[in-house]
């Protein structure tokens, strides 16, 4: 308080705060700074502190941790902050090494050796609570190409195989001994069309084949699959898998899939200019981010290591492979499949 002078009675003295260019710029460079710190410990950036918050570990999750194995028609959501996901090339490929689940008993079925190792094949979980029963599994498995091995093993192993491929020819690929083996010549897409294809054989014999794409909810009604659960569901579909999974996850068309595997393709970073690569793995992390929400773990990583798939990492001396095989694993309460 200020005593009153003269002029009248005591009043509260007026105080001005003036601000300078300079005390402006600190203050805002302040504010940027603390914005910045919360950034960087948001766990939502690191895959293991990213896992302790989603209540993943490495080991088997019980099913009441996890919403999604509840719910698994739960629509295809945007991650949050997923825009601050992926700032460098290697943040994508290293948050898909990390495990969010795992199994005890994984089973390699299939593969042919391609330029000194083994391609091809797929991991398939025997665990209790996911494993494929022999006599009471459907596995349905799109893209075959001319390797069958996976197809063959999978019904030896006693599951009802449902193969999909528009560009092979069925006498060459469909093992005539196995009764529960089954062939279509279609490939899996968003829309329905038909397309040909021109087959080289080593022989020097070209063959044209007629093939025909569909979609993944067409395909089960014409099989009359409507309601049959696929306990298994195998996706090699060369790139394809980035439109295809987002319209089966926005129609809850992945139920009843207990493991799904996936190549999953990402050689567009490649031929892609250096300021749309970023953009194009941030895009990549928000389908494999939305299988996670649906309850797909990722159980196994394996990077397919061919030299036309390698990127090499500007300005650094190495190189990272872009296409890889994933096994995921949905734990838990699964829903079936409703028509």
């Amino acid at each position: 308080m200020v005593e009153g002078g003269p002029r009248g009675p005591s009043k509260m003295a007026a105080v001005r705060l003036r601000v300078t260019p300079l005390a402006g710029y600190l203050l805002a460079l302040a504010v940027y700074s603390t914005l910045m710190l919360i950034v960087t410990l948001d766990p939502d950036l690191d895959p293991q502190q990213q896992q302790q918050e989603e209540g993943v570990s490495r080991g088997h999750q019980a099913p009441q941790h996890h919403p999604a194995a509840t719910f698994p028609h739960a629509p295809l959501t945007r991650p949050r902050r997923a825009a601050m996901r992926v700032r460098r090339v290697d943040d994508f490929y290293n948050w898909m090494k990390v495990p969010q689940t795992s199994c005890d008993k994984l089973l390699s079925l299939g593969g042919t050796y391609c330029k000194g190792g083994v391609d091809n094949d797929k991991y398939v979980c025997l665990d209790d609570d996911v494993a494929l029963r022999p006599g009471n599994c459907t596995v349905y498995s799109f893209g075959i190409g001319n390797d069958a091995t996976f197809d063959d093993q999978a019904s030896y192993f006693g599951c009802e195989v449902y193969m999909f491929d528009p560009s092979v020819n069925k006498t060459v690929i469909i093992n005539t001994n196995l009764k529960n083996q089954h062939f279509y010549p279609i490939g899996l897409h968003v829309t329905h069309f038909n397309s040909s294809f021109n087959i080289q054989y080593t022989d020097n014999y070209t063959e044209f084949i007629q093939g025909e794409f569909d979609t993944y909810d067409s395909i089960r009604s014409r099989l009359g699959h409507q309601q049959r659960p696929v306990h298994y569901l195998k996706l090699d579909i060369e790139n394809t898998e980035w439109s295809v999974l987002p319209y089966m996850m926005e129609r809850g068309l992945l139920a009843g899939v207990r493991q799904l595997a996936v190549e999953v393709h990402t050689m567009d970073i490649i031929t892609a200019p250096p300021h749309q690569v970023v953009k194009l793995l941030q895009r990549y992390w928000e389908v494999m981010q939305a299988l996670s929400q649906q309850g797909f773990l990722r159980a196994s990583y394996r990077p397919t290591v061919v030299l036309e798939s390698l990127y090499h990492v500007p300005g650094h001396n190495r190189t990272i492979p872009t296409c890889f095989e994933v096994l995921f694993l949905r734990r838990g309460v699964v829903a079936a499949p409703v028509s």
